[in-house]
């Protein structure tokens, strides 16, 4: 199965020509800032938060989760949005990294979280020690394969398939495995895909677990020849919210970070395309980087 759910690779030349393409191209990407709802401190009760590309802060219960932190700039790319918060704020007691490529794993921004919290729990897909094992204790960082599942601080967190791949350096392509994360407890079920082009594991997915928020990724879908094997589109992210059967379709994964050839304002324009083309039960709403979402109130399309 994880042959069939690893993006195929593209040659080292091929990718090499792109980004000097880009690099070296009079025509830039135009940046329209998104809009953010500053805090000074976290909220109470229970919330999702977006902060920016694909990290989420979650609060259920007792316990606070963050998906995939990254609080700065990473290699060749600058930040284009602001945190919604001071960074000093933002603390938790899990970290979920879906994947080791360096938009979803800072290990400046895990290192940092640990000052705040020693404690920190850190959930990863399998191999991703190689990673950690300078920066936290061993019994602190849990290694998981496709399914398998783990209770902590109160919640079930499953790490489930993606179609995509791994790598940090010229030799370790795909010795990581990489995922998406199910999070439940006694009142909710929530999906957070990580990085992952189209396939049949949402539907898998969807037939394990009754999904009622969907993170799904809508940004980095050009050029079509490189990023429809890594990532989803708008269209296909609506497609994916189907076959998983959610109730709500959250977009993340836009607009911080320049990292393909569409402009920043685009993803977010065809998706809203998309709800207006919508016929279906399925509910959507888009986030502002720092928006407070409640699960107790009754999504509507945005």
């Amino acid at each position: 199965m994880t042959k069939n759910l690893t993006s195929p690779r593209v040659s080292f030349v091929k990718i090499l020509r792109w980004q000097l393409g880009r690099f070296f191209s009079k025509k830039k990407n135009p940046q329209k800032p998104l809009d953010i709802v500053t805090h000074t401190h976290l909220p109470q009760d229970d919330y999702a938060m977006w902060i920016g590309h694909s990290s989420l802060w979650l609060r259920l219960g007792e316990t606070t989760v963050a998906i995939d932190p990254v609080f700065g700039n990473i290699p060749m790319h600058t930040r284009l949005t602001p945190l919604p918060l001071a960074k000093e704020q933002l603390h938790a007691n899990i970290v979920l990294i879906t994947h080791a490529h360096y938009d979803h794993y800072d290990k400046a921004t895990i290192q940092y979280m640990l000052t705040q919290n020693p404690d920190l729990i850190i959930v990863a897909p399998a191999g991703f020690w190689r990673y950690m094992k300078k920066i936290v204790d061993r019994e602190q960082c849990f290694e998981m394969e496709w399914w398998e599942s783990l209770m902590v601080g109160g919640l079930f967190i499953t790490l489930v398939p993606s179609k995509h791949w791994s790598r940090r350096t010229l030799f370790d392509t795909n010795k990581v495995l990489w995922g998406g994360y199910v999070i439940q407890n006694e009142q909710r079920t929530l999906y957070h895909s990580g990085d992952s082009a189209a396939g049949e594991h949402f539907k898998t997915i969807g037939e394990r677990f009754e999904i009622q928020q969907a993170f799904l990724p809508i940004g980095a879908y050009k050029p079509k020849w490189i990023m429809n094997q890594n990532h989803l589109n708008p269209q296909q992210a609506f497609q994916a919210a189907h076959d998983l059967g959610a109730q709500t379709l959250i977009p993340i994964h836009y607009g911080t970070f320049d990292l393909s050839d569409e402009p920043l304002d685009e993803p977010l324009e065809w998706f809203q395309t998309c709800v207006s083309n919508e016929a279906s039960t399925l509910s959507t709403r888009i986030l502002k980087i720092g928006e407070i979402y409640r699960f107790s109130g009754t999504d509507l399309s945005s």
